[in-house]
């Protein structure tokens, strides 16, 4: 965080950006509470830009978690743990992460400041604003969701079922599934998601010297009391979870008047409730569920969304006992890998797509999207033989379909190369990588692939070659720059070594000279 405090000889306390009085030395305004605008880098808001938001549809109350009626103090608390989550310095971040700073930054300055908060509490009860309560929000972080997306492009959170406004009245069917609270199945409390109005801290004037009066009017437990209500603030960890989780196992299976049915499906139960909350990806979402049933929000949204979450697990227990899936079992899965892959979160969208294509074998769309994900997961030269694997396998299969994946023909002879170079048959990882070359020239993987398979024969010519032909496709291409680096140096062309470290080193960010960069590859 910013220290709000100048060095120029002595300190020099700032004041508050709203009302003006003297900040403490965490940045809060001793009069309103404000949080110091050095918090939130300087960020400037009005009216304009707060309409804009309303018309938007974004409620800061629900994107920090606060109470509409929470006091500022306790909104600059929650805003400042929720801050941590990010680096001090976020010009490295990605783009989605990024995103969701500079929204946490606009909820917390909007709300910690009380000017910006009475303006902004203005346009939420204007009447005017009747489109945008018709927003659908993500049921994990509150944010409103563009129309096309599957999954919130902040949290990564499924979108909840929108159904049309019936002309008939509405069946009354069953809903996806019943309200469950799966903290209370394996004996745990959810300390983290229990409000507690916060009490307004008093300084305390203590004595400079201990003696028997200070011993009568203070507390020694005072910094243990803390610690405590911070601890029971956080959730339950995995070790927690799984300890609970395996004594109710315990309990059910020891007890008496159940069928083996029964026992199985409760013991099947609490895995369930093991699994999404010791998963800090899953127990997030459903932490956002437990909240709306708290509040008595029941609507289908939230149930399709807890439904989402124990067919997730429900899917990964049949994989492991080799149990298959169903069509739609594995259509739900694919849908839901797509809409990861939509928001641009392959890696997350492997395991998913992976039982997709297990329960659905014959579908190219499950097998298109699949080997997608593997490849968009990282960099191909690093995926390692089973991933590699798996993408043949997928492009192979979709050829036998007569549904071949775009640019298969490529991408297959890519990852026959990079598992030849694993197997230490270089000359056919060599003559593969040139087909991928030749079928596509535009592969950078395949360009990269060659140069690393060049540098390892001390060819250099041949490795500047192939990473100029890479970097022309991707000019901000690191592990090309870096054995461009490394080849130089080693060819004893110092100079071009120590500019191309350079750019490496512009590319990563404040911090990085091409000193450090050359020092990494041994040079």
């Amino acid at each position: 965080m910013n220290n709000i405090y100048a060095q120029s000889g002595e300190q020099t306390m700032h004041a508050c950006p709203s009302c003006g009085s003297p900040l403490d030395t965490d940045g809060i305004c001793t009069a309103c509470g404000a949080l110091s605008r050095g918090f939130f880098r300087n960020l400037d808001l009005g009216t304009p830009q707060l309409a804009q938001a309303v018309g938007r549809g974004l409620d800061f109350y629900l994107l920090l978690g606060v109470n509409a009626n929470a006091d500022t103090r306790a909104i600059a608390r929650r805003y400042r743990q929720l801050r941590t989550h990010f680096p001090d310095d976020p010009s490295q971040l990605a783009s989605k992460s990024s995103q969701r700073l500079r929204l946490l930054e606009v909820a917390g300055r909007t709300l910690t400041d009380p000017a910006l908060r009475r303006t902004y509490d203005d346009l939420r009860a204007s009447p005017e604003r009747k489109l945008t309560t018709q927003a659908i929000r993500c049921t994990g972080c509150a944010a409103p969701l563009p129309s096309e997306a599957d999954i919130c492009p902040f949290c990564g959170t499924p979108r909840p079922a929108q159904r049309e406004p019936p002309a008939t009245p509405p069946d009354s069917g069953p809903p996806a599934t019943e309200p469950v609270d799966y903290y209370a199945l394996i004996g745990q409390t959810p300390q983290h998601l229990i409000t507690v109005t916060p009490q307004i801290e008093r300084p305390r004037h203590r004595p400079m010297k201990r003696g028997f009066l200070t011993h009568l009017f203070t507390n020694d437990d005072d910094e243990t009391d803390s610690l405590s209500r911070l601890a029971s603030t956080r959730p339950p960890s995995s070790v927690d979870i799984d300890a609970a989780a395996r004594q109710r196992q315990h309990d059910v299976l020891l007890l008496s008047g159940l069928t083996k049915e029964e026992r199985e499906a409760r013991v099947n139960e609490i895995e369930i409730a093991r699994r999404i909350l010791r998963d800090e990806r899953l127990r997030g979402q459903y932490d956002a569920i437990w909240r709306n049933f708290r509040d008595g929000k029941l609507d289908r949204g939230v149930f399709e969304s807890l439904s989402h979450l124990q067919n997730l697990v429900r899917s990964e227990l049949a994989e492991e006992t080799g149990e298959p899936l169903s069509p739609e079992e594995g259509e739900k899965l694919l849908n839901h890998g797509i809409g990861y892959l939509k928001a641009q979160l392959p890696h997350e969208a492997i395991p998913i797509l992976r039982r997709a294509v297990a329960a659905l074998p014959h579908s190219a769309e499950a097998l298109h999207a699949y080997a997608q994900a593997i490849l968009g997961a990282g960099d191909p030269l690093d995926l390692g033989g089973h991933k590699l694997r798996q993408v043949l396998k997928s492009i192979e299969q979709s050829e036998a379909l007569d549904q071949p994946i775009e640019n298969g023909a490529a991408l297959a002879a890519l990852a026959r190369g990079l598992l030849a170079r694993d197997a230490g048959d270089m000359s056919t990882a060599d003559t593969e990588l040139r087909q991928a070359t030749q079928l596509d020239p535009q592969l950078t993987p395949a360009w990269r692939g060659l140069a690393a398979l060049a540098l390892t024969q001390n060819n250099m010519e041949e490795v500047l070659y192939n990473c100029r032909r890479a970097i022309a496709i991707t000019p901000q291409d690191e592990r090309s720059l870096l054995m461009m680096a490394a080849a130089c140096l080693r060819g004893r062309k110092r100079k071009q070594a120590q500019e191309i470290a350079a750019q490496i080193a512009t590319l990563r960010g404040d911090g990085w000279h091409a000193n450090d960069v050359l020092r990494e590859i041994g040079g």
